[in-house]
C-alpha cells in the first residue's frame, strides 16, 4: 500500500538534517526515506518521457532498473564494473535487445581502479555485490576482496552518444560525489533530462559528506536537468 507523504514531517527531517555530525546524517536519511513515494512517482513520470530515448543505469547490479528503463527507452546502457555482478546482469537482461551491458565503472577519467567488496562477498556475492565501491575507505567494504576493473570517463562517454539522455540513475556507492561534481561542470549536462542519485553519506568519510551536501544545495538550484538526490 502506498504511503501518504507527510509534508510537516518531511520539513522537520529536512531542518534537522542540517545538524552537525552523525545526528544530522541520520535525519538526512529519514528525510530521504520520507520522500520515497515522491521520488518513485517522479521516476515513473521520467520513464514515460523517456519513450524511444536513451537511458543510463550506473551501478546496474542485477538489472532491476535497467529492465524497467528498457520497457520505455530506445537504448539503455547498464554500467556494472564488478565482474561477477556484470555476468549476472548479462544473464538477467539477455531478453532485452535494447540493453547494452558495459562492464566498467563510470568515473571522471579513463583507466583502471580496484573495486572493493563487502567482507561477506565470497559467502554471499549476490548480497555482497550491493556494497561494491571504488572507495577504499567506505565503511562497509574491505581491501581483502578487491578486484581490478575498468573505469570510463563518463562525461566523455555521454559526449559520444548521438542522442540526448532522458534518465541517468546513479547508485555507485560513494563514487557519485566526484562523478556528479564533474558532470555539473561539463557541457554535456545540458543533454540530460533527469538524474536520480542515491547518496551514501552515512558510510562516507567526512570530506565526501561535506561535498555531497554541497551537491544537494547545488542540485536544488537547478531546473535542468532535474536532479533528485533522495533516490534509494
Amino acid at each position: 500500500m502506498k504511503s501518504t507523504p507527510n509534508p510537516a514531517k518531511q520539513a522537520y527531517y529536512h531542518l534537522m538534517s542540517h545538524l552537525p555530525g552523525r545526528r544530522g546524517l541520520r535525519y538526512l536519511r529519514k528525510h530521504s526515506l520520507s520522500r520515497r513515494d515522491d521520488v518513485n512517482a517522479l521516476f515513473d513520470a521520467a520513464l514515460v518521457e523517456a519513450s524511444g530515448k536513451t537511458c543510463i543505469d550506473l551501478g546496474a547490479n542485477m538489472g532491476v532498473f535497467a529492465t524497467r528503463m528498457a520497457k520505455h527507452a530506445g537504448r539503455v546502457y547498464a554500467f556494472e564494473p564488478d565482474p561477477w555482478t556484470a555476468q549476472k546482469l548479462r544473464e538477467n537482461t539477455a531478453g532485452f535487445d535494447n540493453i547494452e551491458v558495459i562492464e566498467a565503472a563510470a568515473g571522471v577519467e579513463t583507466g583502471k581502479m580496484p573495486i572493493y567488496r563487502s567482507a561477506k562477498f565470497d559467502t554471499d556475492p549476490r548480497k555482497g555485490s550491493l556494497s561494491s565501491t571504488l572507495l577504499a575507505d567506505k565503511s562497509n567494504v574491505t581491501p581483502e576482496t578487491a578486484a581490478m576493473v575498468d573505469v570510463i570517463d563518463f562525461a566523455e562517454f555521454l559526449s559520444g552518444l548521438h542522442s540526448d539522455i532522458a534518465i541517468v540513475k546513479i547508485d555507485i556507492e560513494g563514487g557519485e560525489v566526484a562523478l556528479l561534481e564533474h558532470l555539473l561542470d561539463h557541457p554535456v549536462i545540458s543533454r540530460i533530462g533527469y538524474i536520480f542519485v542515491e547518496t551514501h553519506e552515512t558510510k562516507l568519510p567526512r570530506d565526501l559528506v561535506a561535498r555531497s551536501r554541497a551537491l544537494r544545495r547545488r542540485a536544488r538550484q537547478l531546473t535542468h536537468p532535474r536532479i533528485d538526490m533522495d533516490w534509494m
